[in-house]
């Protein structure tokens, strides 16, 4: 009896004991498979927004006052503010003002533009555009934002004034530009009439 009591508890013991090795192995997999579902969640990512800031081509004669119109286009709505900078030579335009286009201003847009003079001897400007987007429907579609008034002080060679474009964010925007050349097409008074002409 006591060799078969012996028995039992050793069969016991091996029983329990190959009990609790099947329930470890049984429980690795769900172990190993839990970091798999973690990876495999989905994730969300907001999309970006891309402007594309250009500029209509203008032409004048030394002394006259044009308007450089700029457009602006989305791939859809923004509701961030942003600021347009255009950078240009004091020695050949004369900022005068600036016009809102009537699409943004029945829209809300505001825009509040400030000029910046940099030392004389580095002639150059800098006109900056405060851009506080409105609630009304202006963009993803876009178009006409504004119409940035010069005075043409002197013509240059090649007839072209060039400006200097870049838009310029505040915190972490996921707002992406794009800008095109900026060219104002300066003509003495002689050559205006023969331009139009010829074109």
């Amino acid at each position: 009896m006591i060799g078969k009591e012996g028995q039992e508890i050793d069969l016991r013991g091996l029983l329990a004991a190959l009990t609790s090795l099947f329930l470890l192995q049984a429980s690795m997999p769900v172990l190993q498979s839990q970091p798999v579902q973690e990876e495999s969640s989905d994730t969300t990512f907001s999309p970006v927004t891309a402007l594309t800031l250009s500029f209509d081509k203008t032409v004048g004669t030394v002394g006259e006052e044009v308007s450089l119109p700029i457009q602006l286009t989305s791939t859809q709505d923004v509701d961030e503010p942003f600021t347009i900078i255009l950078r240009f030579p004091p020695s050949q335009l004369k900022y005068k003002k600036l016009g809102v286009a009537s699409q943004p201003r029945k829209a809300g847009w505001k825009l509040d533009p400030e000029l910046r003079k940099a030392p004389a001897a580095f002639d150059m400007h800098f006109l900056e555009i405060a851009v506080q987007p409105g609630p009304g429907e202006f963009l993803p579609l876009g178009g006409l934002l504004a119409f940035a008034y010069f005075q043409i002080v002197e013509s240059v060679l090649e007839h072209t004034i060039e400006l200097a474009p870049s838009i310029k964010t505040t915190g972490d925007s996921t707002l992406e530009f794009n800008t095109e050349p900026a060219t104002i097409t300066a003509l003495p008074a002689s050559m205006f009439a023969c331009f139009f002409y010829m074109h």
